[in-house]
């Protein structure tokens, strides 16, 4: 992806559609929830202003359909339901899809124009009217009955539907060079915008947006109503139509127009709609001689004979006559690769009579070839037209701020759109300077320092006119989308600098991934204080090596722990997917259920907050298809009919915690049972030794399942035993517990970060391990006449508990060294939920790793959690107890 502007909007993008969905689904439960729909509504209007700046006009009109369902809802003129609910998601899902398209291609797909018709087209059913373009992408003007996908396309308006006055405005002129181009084949249309009264306070222009539309023939402005008296006229209010001549595309006049898409209409000309004639009466008989000839010429098809005759005819003919005037439009007419008949008889016989009758349209020949998009415009004249237009912006806010004087909330609106104009302008400095002339005007209560702010820098600015329209500059667009006031809304006293800066996550895992060796190479200074003294003999270099750790270990653990606080996440970020999930997957199952989120600000490190979606995903699932009962179950077994699932996260020391609560049914051990026997999990004679919380445990089992059948949801035999194998990768622990009638809770307990670990090493068989400290409870030395053996296990007593021992050199296939000490050393680690003593040979220093998983060939090796470097070069093996035991 190369436009920097396109990556900036992709992540802003999905991030206002997830508000969206958000407010959506409160506005289901709360219809007169106006904050919520005022969300929702900037959202979809935010993003329809931004895709405007992309080749993505599918995209926009979705969105801009939707923007007006949204907007009739925000005016109660229509009332939101679930089914309304549900076409607006399916909308922002399509758009979803569409941007992930431009986030790998930079281009929306084949079929995005079809798929946006045929959505807008349902969406705009609710208003009454319909999106009318036709499967390729062109909508028409007026309501009309919705095509299916695949037909042929609708037709497009003819300007006999709109008044006849508008054409009758423009220039004779212009009328005869549209007549040229439309009887040479080229498809000449007529714009007519009618902006909304209001338009201005919405950052639009209707002047300067009607003048992007390309190949203009001929512009017309007239007032939309009768002018009152002066002094009632009211300068904020638009009262004005524009009706424009263009011989541009249709898809480029829409493009051009894409943000007043509502408040226009496109019609086609034909060729006899321009004419119109003009000039001073005559008479005689040359003339009645000419309709004869040309008639009996026109009826033979003899077309260059009758374009001699007019050719001759002309030359004698006075300049200001009407007749004369007729003989150039039937001139033009005559140019045409093949003349309308019925047009070229009504100018000859207007030339003869003195009067022009319309006549019927003649068949319509086949459509001609687009006309070639227009020339792009040169560098310096889009700079020259960027220039105007940024000096015109300013010295608008030049003259409003000297006519109003100092007011808090008009300098704030102000300095915003001045600095937006001057950050798409490149011109930092300037912007500078200007922040601090409004910083200053707000100390002095006086707008002063910003005028003569504002003036140093329209007269110290090499500005040039152009005759040319200005086009409007590519980053501009965004900055006054951004400035424009929430109606209703009230700027602030003064406009704080942001203090949140976006930074790709890639930089940040860089950052981690340095401190982590940098955690390493520190720990290489144990190590030499170490040799300075036993083979140097130096006392004093050890200890000012040690001294000089010491201060390194401090400021790499508050560096750590500040890239740490970069990475870390609120859980929001998984938990803003659920109630779009519980809100469908309950209409579908046919129960009612009530979601709640609790603790969504709780944070932890982005790699556990990223892999904890699938499993939380397969919990709540499992709790909607298994747990919760249908509404008549419920209410059978006198609760409310209306289920509660409860997403709860907190902070327990350096763990996230996440509990996923549901008020169902709760799980049934007995059934567990014999579902598990009847899969073939287990056999009777094991499944009758399970007590019921370890019955409860079978449901973590791979093959699992108590669905009677498969569905979408459920009866696979995947999902929880997923839970468990995702979380215990992610060094955290998974425990379910349930009363029956009463409901379930899943607890899901992972660390605050994986980033950098914390090992013991220790010695075994002559060589060296590490062991997670997460892991380890305590370390004991145990007398070697402690320990006993029941049956064949070694086992010792721990605080009246006894503890199974194991030699780890056994786990591990490694010959044992007897080291002939008295006492054994023990390590005491809790793994899959039981203690067990691990003899080893001798504990090791701790030290904080920063581990890489096996690689290669020995991918596959089990029993070991990755390596890591120690302070003098050597490879650690990392144990996972969790394989080994």
């Amino acid at each position: 992806m190369t436009n920097p502007l396109l990556a900036r909007f992709i992540p802003e993008a999905r991030e206002l559609l997830q508000v969206s969905a958000s407010g959506l689904l409160k506005l289901e439960r709360n219809p007169t929830d106006e904050t919520a729909i005022n969300e929702v509504f900037r959202a979809v209007h935010t993003i329809k202003g931004s895709s405007g700046l992309f080749d993505a006009l599918a995209l926009t009109r979705l969105v801009h359909a939707a923007e007006d369902l949204l907007g009739e809802v925000r005016s109660d003129a229509l009332q939101i339901d679930s089914s309304l609910v549900d076409m607006l998601l399916d909308s922002l899902d399509q758009v979803g899809q569409w941007i992930d398209e431009l986030e790998r291609r930079s281009a929306l797909p084949a079929d995005a124009d079809g798929v946006a018709h045929r959505m807008a087209t349902q969406l705009r059913q609710r208003l009454g009217a319909q999106d009318d373009a036709p499967d390729g992408g062109e909508p028409a003007d007026g309501p009309h009955e919705a095509a299916p996908l695949g037909a042929d396309p609708a037709p497009i308006e003819d300007v006999a539907t709109l008044p006849p006055a508008l054409l009758a405005r423009l220039p004779a002129a212009a009328c005869l060079d549209a007549f040229r181009r439309a009887c040479g084949g080229q498809a000449v249309h007529l714009v007519r915008y009618a902006p909304e009264a209001g338009c201005f306070f919405n950052g639009t222009d209707p002047l300067q947006a009607i003048q992007q539309v390309p190949e203009a023939l001929a512009l017309d402005i007239a007032a939309a109503e009768p002018w009152g008296p002066l002094e009632d006229l009211d300068p904020y209010q638009c009262n004005l139509h524009f009706s424009l001549l263009t011989a541009a595309p249709r898809p480029e006049i829409e493009q051009a127009m894409r943000y007043e898409l509502d408040q226009i209409t496109i019609a086609s000309v034909r060729p006899r709609d321009f004419v119109r004639i003009t000039g001073e009466a005559s008479d005689g008989p040359i003339w009645e001689d000419f309709r004869e000839a040309a008639s009996a010429f026109l009826a033979a098809g003899r077309h260059d004979e009758l374009r001699q005759a007019v050719s001759a005819l002309r030359s004698v003919a006075g300049p200001t006559l009407w007749r004369r005037q007729a003989l150039d439009w039937l001139e033009v007419a005559l140019l045409a690769a093949e003349p309308d008949p019925g047009l070229v008889a009504a100018l000859v016989a207007a030339a003869g009579s003195g009067r022009f009758d319309p006549v019927p349209a003649a068949p319509a020949p086949a459509a001609p070839a687009p006309a070639p998009a227009p020339a792009p415009q040169s560098a310096p004249q889009a700079a020259d037209s960027r220039q105007e237009l940024a000096r015109s912006v300013l010295a608008s806010q030049h003259r409003a701020l000297e006519q109003a004087g100092y007011d808090a909330d008009r300098l704030a609106s102000v300095g915003t759109v001045v600095g937006n104009v001057l950050l798409s302008l490149g011109r930092d400095a300037d912007r500078t300077a200007i922040q601090a002339a409004f910083e200053a005007a707000r100390e002095a209560r006086s707008v002063a320092p910003v005028l003569s702010a504002l003036s140093a820098v329209l007269d110290g600015t090499p500005l040039h006119r152009t005759e040319a329209a200005p086009a409007l500059p590519a980053a501009l667009p965004q900055a006054f989308e951004e400035a424009a006031p929430v109606a209703g809304a009230k700027e602030p006293e003064g406009r704080i600098a942001a203090k949140s800066l976006k930074v790709d996550q890639a930089k940040i895992d860089l950052l981690m991934n340095l401190i982590g060796e940098l955690v390493v190479s520190k720990n290489a200074l144990p190590f030499l204080a170490k040799r300075a003294e036993e083979t140097y003999a130096s006392r004093e270099m050890s200890r000012e090596i040690k001294e000089q750790y010491a201060v390194i270990d401090r400021l790499a653990q508050e560096m750590q722990g500040a890239i740490m606080q970069v990475r870390m996440l609120p859980v929001s970020e998984i938990f803003d997917r659920f109630p779009r999930l519980v809100r469908d997957l309950a209409r579908k199952l046919g129960k009612r259920i009530d979601l709640a989120l609790e603790g969504e600000d709780t944070a932890a490190d982005k790699t556990i907050i990223e892999a904890l979606g699938d499993p939380l995903l397969h919990i709540v699932r499992n709790s909607l298809d298994h747990g919760l009962e249908s509404p008549d179950e419920r209410r059978a077994a006198g609760k409310s009919a209306t289920a509660r699932i409860l997403l709860k996260a907190r902070q327990e020391a350096d763990s996230v915690v996440i509990e996923v609560q549901d008020n169902g049914r709760g799980i049934d051990p007995v059934r567990i049972r014999a579902a598990a026997i009847a899969k073939g999990v287990i056999g009777q004679e094991e499944a009758d030794r399970l007590s019921d919380q370890e019955a409860i445990n079978l449901i973590y089992r791979p093959g699992f399942s108590t669905a009677a059948e498969i569905s979408d949801l459920s009866g696979r035999g995947v999902g929880m035993d997923v839970v468990l194998t995702t979380v215990e990768k992610l060094g955290g622990q998974v425990s379910v517990s349930s009363r029956l009638g009463e409901g379930t809770t899943t607890r899901l307990a992972l660390p605050l970060s994986m980033a950098v670990t914390r090992i013991m090493i220790v010695e075994a068989a002559g060589s060296l391990y590490g062991v997670p400290m997460d892991m380890i409870v305590e370390t004991v030395r145990v007398p070697r006449e402690r320990i006993r053996m029941i049956k064949k296990a070694e086992t010792f007593v721990l605080r009246e508990t006894i503890i199974p021992l194991l030699r780890l050199s056994r786990l591990l296939h490694l010959p044992d060294q007897p080291r002939g000490e008295a006492d054994a050393a023990v390590l005491v680690c809790h793994v899959n939920g039981r203690r067990v003593g691990l003899i080893i040979d001798n504990f090791r220093e701790g030290m904080d790793v920063i581990l890489k998983p096996l690689e290669g060939v020995l991918t596959g090796i089990g029993g070991y959690a990755g390596t890591t470097l120690l302070g003098d070069g050597r490879v650690l093996l990392v144990l996972d107890l969790r394989e080994l035991l």
